[in-house]
C-alpha cells in the first residue's frame, strides 16, 4: 500500500478524468515538457515526432520524485511516450487509459469501463477505496476550478489566457483557486479564435499577438478547450456517478483525433461567433496526423462559413516562429482591408 498525499499524478492529455486522481488522494499535474531539451529525446524517439511528446520525455528522463504517471490511448504519439516512459522513467505507478474516438452509445459503455478499470488499479496500488463521497467532492473541486479559470480569464488576451490556462492544469487545485486576477485587461486588436492542439504562450501565440490581433479564444489542448465542459457529472451510487462523468469528458469540446469532425467544426463556429472573431488562426505541432488530416475539412467548412483562415504550424520550441511574420502580417493586413 502506498500513501498517495505525497504523490504527483503526471499527465498529459486534456481527456485525463482528473477527478479520479483527485479522489484517489494524488495531486494530478499536467506536463507541459522541455521545450528546450528536444534533442536529448532523439536517442530514444524519432526527431520526426510529436515534439510535445518528445518534451515530456525530456522532463520525465530528469524527475527523480515518487510520482505516477497516466497516459490517454489518444493517439499514437501518447501510446509511444507510455511505451518509453514505462521503459525509462522511474514512475512508481504507470496507466494507459483507453479513450474511443466516438461519443455514441459504445463510447460511452467503453469509457466507463476505462474508468472503472483505473478505479481499480489505483485502490490496488493505495489500498485505499475511491468512495462515491470522494468522487463527489473531486467533482465539485475541478467544478470550481473551471469556474476560477473562467473568471480569471475574462477579456485577457490569448496569450495570458494560455499561461492561467496551464496554471489550472499544473498547480494543485486549491493553490489555482487562492489565485487572483493581477489587473484588469485591456487588450486591443483584431479579434480572432486560435485552434490548434498544444501551443507555447511565448512563442507562435505571442508573435501573433504582436501583429495587431486580439485572441478571443484559445481552443488548445493546453489552452480553454478542458475548461469548456457541458453539463454536470451527477450520481447517486458510484457506478451512477462514473458513468456520468465519462459521459460529460465525451460530451466536451473535442480535439482532432475524435471521429466526429463535423461536431468539432460546429463548436468552433459557435466560439468565433460568442466570441465576435474575425478570422481563426489554426496552428498545430508539427507531425501531428489528427491535425493534418483535421484541416481541409475545418479550411471546407469555415471557408463555406465565409470566415478566413489561416494555417501556421509550430515545432513547440518556436524558434522558427520569426519566419512566420511575413504570413501573419499578409492575414491581419487582408482582414483589416
Amino acid at each position: 500500500m502506498v500513501d498517495p498525499s505525497g504523490f504527483e499524478a503526471f499527465w498529459f492529455c486534456a481527456y485525463t478524468p482528473l477527478e479520479i486522481l483527485d479522489a484517489a488522494g494524488f495531486t494530478p499535474r499536467r506536463l507541459l515538457g522541455d521545450k528546450d531539451g528536444l534533442e536529448e529525446a532523439d536517442s530514444y524517439l524519432h526527431p520526426a515526432f510529436c515534439p510535445y511528446v518528445r518534451a515530456c520525455l525530456v522532463e520525465g528522463l530528469k524527475n527523480p520524485t515518487a510520482h505516477a504517471a497516466i497516459f490517454v490511448n489518444a493517439c499514437d504519439g501518447m501510446r509511444r511516450l507510455h511505451d518509453a516512459w514505462k521503459r525509462l522513467c522511474g514512475s512508481d505507478f504507470i496507466h494507459l487509459l483507453d479513450f474511443p474516438r466516438r461519443n455514441d452509445i459504445h463510447g460511452l459503455r467503453t469509457f466507463q469501463q476505462s474508468l472503472s478499470l483505473l478505479i481499480d488499479e489505483l485502490e490496488k496500488f493505495t489500498g485505499k477505496r475511491i468512495t462515491l463521497e470522494d468522487l463527489r467532492n473531486a467533482v465539485n473541486l475541478r467544478k470550481e476550478v473551471r469556474r476560477h479559470f473562467h473568471d480569471l480569464s475574462q477579456g485577457s488576451p490569448g496569450s495570458e489566457r494560455l499561461k492561467l490556462a496551464q496554471k489550472a492544469q499544473q498547480l494543485d487545485p486549491e493553490e489555482f483557486l487562492k489565485l487572483r486576477a493581477e489587473k484588469p485587461w485591456q487588450a486591443e486588436g483584431i479579434p480572432l479564435v486560435i485552434t490548434g492542439n498544444l501551443l507555447n504562450p511565448s512563442g507562435l501565440v505571442a508573435l501573433v499577438e504582436e501583429h495587431g490581433v486580439l485572441l478571443v479564444g484559445s481552443d488548445l489542448c493546453n489552452g480553454e478547450r478542458p475548461f469548456m465542459v457541458e453539463g454536470e457529472a451527477t450520481g447517486d451510487t458510484r457506478e451512477e456517478l462514473i458513468s456520468s462523468l465519462a459521459e460529460q469528458y465525451l460530451r466536451r469540446r473535442h480535439c482532432a483525433r475524435m471521429s466526429d469532425a463535423k461536431r468539432r467544426h460546429n463548436q468552433l463556429l459557435h466560439l468565433i461567433r460568442e466570441r465576435e472573431a474575425r478570422g481563426v488562426i489554426y496552428a498545430s505541432l508539427k507531425f501531428c496526423d489528427s491535425y493534418i488530416y483535421d484541416y481541409p475539412l475545418a479550411e471546407k467548412f469555415l471557408g463555406n462559413e465565409g470566415i478566413p483562415l489561416l494555417r501556421l504550424e509550430s515545432d513547440y520550441q518556436d524558434g522558427h516562429a520569426g519566419q512566420l511574420s511575413t504570413r501573419i502580417e499578409a492575414f491581419v493586413e487582408m482582414l483589416r482591408g
